[in-house]
């Protein structure tokens, strides 16, 4: 080597393997922070997007054309049996015996007779005929007309039952005051799966019930809501969709399916068929949008308008229609805002005032009216172990609880101070104020049904 040639010096081996070591550490620490790194990008690249106008769009009424059902046809009316028959009384001869039982609201089941389905005892031919029963007297009818014999309980809960009605009266009405299926079987030693039954039975003579009777109503304010419902064997969310009066407070529907426009559309279409003809109430919801387009589509008319040839669907002028609109963060309410959709304020208030309301636009009835769903249902209340393992179980529960709250339970809001306070025994103060349920305060019944007789009510 030469000697003016200076060696080649290497890198200490302690330098090299601290080299690697930062290396690596700082290849992990991107990876690490990687996608903050990418969201931090998208927001130094994102575009400006100009600020939302605080007017709200502008919506399009909708048509019965829209509507699904009332394109296929479908409707809620019940025929009324025909009373121009000829009395039983007028056709047989004045002998023999009076009735001394009251057979009024019971009919003959026979296709073939005269007197099919006629309720009336002064026209049907109808009369009591002994009793049967091993544990309880049940009494017997006879039809003079076509000589048939039933049991009373025929077309009712108790037909065919074999256990005593008093404790199906009781397990009854524990279950539409909040009481669940597996705390009624600790408790009366009964199987969940008669209590089921039961349960069953009562839905569907709950719903011949509420079709009987809610037919041609005049309602005066109706406020629409929706409540998230649970069961186990639906994939999808399930809601609970309620139609309240503000004033009788009466629930003339109540439906069960999915929060779609679908469902808006078969609500408001079983609403509309309830109501008498002509009748076009005043409407307040929350900010859903499928409420507007069900209504617009069910509560207007066609019109054909001067040089023109087609007609024009147009939304009646006695239509008012308003929403609140609640926004909440963190589970607490941060703003409240009332949108009037159709109609002017002065004659949104003047309605309302007419009715004997407040005026203002509110939800308060029907969210009232949810509240005491979810504490009478049990299969609605909030963390329960009992949730409805199917739809038609919690529609059949939904039913007999809305039988139940119309006809039976009382409503501390609707008592009626009476003229002459009622007497009453010992040292207790006299009676003040009648109670009244919510059927009675709509004129649908004049006194408080019993859980006996909405069992016990006969219907085809």
């Amino acid at each position: 080597m030469c000697p003016c040639q200076t060696p080649r010096q290497g890198n200490p081996p302690h330098l090299n393997k601290q080299s690697s070591y930062i290396l690596i550490l700082v290849v992990l620490i991107l990876l690490l922070e990687l996608p903050r790194l990418k969201t931090l990008w998208k927001t130094l690249t994102k575009r400006k997007v100009p600020a939302k106008s605080s007017k709200p769009r502008s919506l399009k009424p909708k048509s019965e054309k829209d509507c699904p059902y009332c394109q296929a046809g479908h409707t809620q009316r019940v025929p009324l049996p025909e009373t121009s028959l000829t009395p039983y009384s007028q056709t047989k001869s004045k002998r023999g015996r009076k009735k001394k039982i009251c057979t009024h609201n019971y009919f003959c089941s026979n296709p073939d007779c005269y007197y099919y389905h006629v309720t009336d005892e002064r026209i049907h031919a109808l009369i009591g005929y002994g009793s049967h029963g091993k544990y309880e007297c049940i009494p017997d009818l006879f039809c003079q007309a076509c000589e048939s014999k039933f049991t009373i309980r025929k077309h009712t809960l108790l037909y065919r039952l074999k256990t005593l009605s008093k404790i199906i009266f009781m397990a009854m009405s524990l279950l539409v005051l909040g009481i669940d299926t597996s705390a009624l079987q600790e408790a009366l030693g009964i199987q969940e799966s008669t209590l089921r039954t039961w349960l069953t039975r009562s839905g569907a003579q709950s719903r011949k019930l509420h079709e009987r009777f809610f037919q041609n109503l005049s309602l005066g304010h109706i406020q629409l809501d929706e409540l998230w419902a649970k069961v186990k064997e639906k994939e999808q969310a399930v809601w609970v969709w309620t139609v309240c009066e503000a004033k009788t407070k009466i629930i003339p529907v109540i439906q069960l399916g999915a929060r779609t426009q679908d469902m808006a559309y078969s609500v408001v279409h079983e609403l509309k068929s309830r109501l008498k003809d002509g009748c076009v109430p005043v409407f307040s919801t929350d900010g859903l949008q499928h409420y507007y387009y069900g209504l617009t589509a069910h509560f207007g008319e066609w019109i054909v308008r001067a040089g023109e040839k087609k007609a024009v669907w147009l939304v009646l002028s006695d239509f008012l229609y308003a929403q609140v609109i609640k926004q909440q963060r963190r589970f607490r309410l941060v703003s409240v805002e009332h949108r009037l959709l159709w109609g002017s304020v002065e004659e949104y208030r003047s309605r309302l005032k007419a009715n004997g309301l407040s005026g203002d636009i509110n939800t308060s009835f029907v969210e009232r009216a949810n509240l005491t769903i979810r504490q009478s249902v049990s299969k609605l209340t909030r963390r329960t172990w009992g949730p409805a393992q199917y739809t038609t179980e919690l529609e059949d529960h939904l039913y007999w609880w809305l039988v139940y709250y119309h006809f039976a339970r009382a409503h501390e809001s609707l008592q009626i101070r009476m003229e002459e306070p009622e007497q009453r025994k010992g040292n207790q103060r006299p009676r003040l104020y009648k109670k009244v349920t919510p059927a009675m305060a709509a004129g649908l019944t004049s006194w408080r049904w019993s859980v006996k007789e909405l069992i016990s009510y006969p219907l085809p």
